[in-house]
């Protein structure tokens, strides 16, 4: 049983994880806007396309970049301690700038049209997500 647990934990075999959690992170992404693009007409700003935004920064920034700074410490162990901090920082800012663009296209497209906010599961565990994960950052 401790072979398994000291094999685990080993950083060797770490590059390769998080070489495969980038890989599948961009896949993600890749994904998202393809499926964007192809199948839902693409993204813009203005018009019926503003709500598109919305999923692929989400994607973007509650998956992708934060997944990036919670393996920040990780990945730079061997780094001054200031400079992981200041690259987890900013990949939180990131992250939450991002996410904030979604939430705003969101918003903004449902008063364009005329929808309800809120109306949903779906939107109430969002703002829930949202909320807490920029809470929790703010308390570290």
């Amino acid at each position: 049983m401790e072979s398994r647990t000291s094999m685990a934990s080993s950083p060797g075999a770490l590059p390769y994880y998080v070489a495969f959690s980038q890989l599948l992170g961009l896949m993600v992404v890749a994904m998202t806007g393809a499926w964007l693009g192809l199948y839902r007409g693409g993204i813009a700003w203005e018009g019926t396309l503003q709500f598109n935004v919305h999923p692929l920064c989400m994607v973007i920034g509650l998956v992708f970049l934060q997944g990036d700074a919670l393996l920040v410490y990780r990945v730079f162990r061997n780094e001054a301690k200031r400079t992981t901090k200041v690259l987890h920082g900013l990949l939180h800012v990131f992250a939450f700038i991002i996410a904030l663009v979604g939430l705003v296209a969101v918003f903004d497209y449902h008063r364009k049209k005329g929808y309800a906010d809120l109306y949903s599961l779906h939107s109430w565990c969002g703002m829930l997500v949202f909320v807490l994960c920029f809470v929790q950052v703010q308390v570290q």
